[in-house]
């Protein structure tokens, strides 16, 4: 699916559209909660589930991605900590827990890329992927030495 950054930010409403995966439009709603909307059905982004649709994000990269959203709410002071607040532990978390196959955790691991403070509240989900039967050793490699370091 085709990621894309929308720029200027679309307002519709009180929403703020700020990427395009595909079919789903990603942004900060009303309240300056993060949600994604697929035609005319809108979600709020509250636990890892609702993040599944957002998985090729990851192959945008954080610092893309983080770059476009900065640009993006320059003139709109009032999404300045919606920017802040984007849920990528819960897109990581999902990314992790839930993939048969290497593709999504190296994208997620391509995310981390050392966040300290990401691989300390995801310690654990790394743990439990090293735990899956499918991990294969360049991915098992890469969270070892994510999961080894010292926070």
């Amino acid at each position: 699916m085709k990621t894309q950054m929308v720029f200027p930010p679309r307002v519709e409403l009180q929403n703020t559209w700020l990427v395009n995966i595909g079919q789903i439009e990603l942004g900060v709603g009303s309240r300056g909660q993060w949600c994604f909307r697929v035609g005319q059905r809108m979600e709020t982004i509250s636990k890892p589930d609702d993040t599944m649709p957002l998985l090729p994000l990851l192959e945008t990269g954080r610092a893309a991605f983080y770059a476009h959203v900065s640009r993006s709410v320059q003139d709109r002071p009032e999404l300045a900590e919606a920017a802040r607040s984007f849920p990528e532990v819960l897109l990581l978390r999902f990314a992790f827990e839930s993939s048969v196959s290497d593709y999504w955790p190296l994208k997620a691991m391509d995310w981390l890329d050392l966040n300290l403070d990401l691989v300390s509240e995801l310690r654990g989900a790394l743990r439990a992927l090293l735990s899956q039967g499918w991990v294969t050793q360049r991915l098992r490699q890469r969270v070892n030495s994510v999961v080894s370091l010292r926070i």
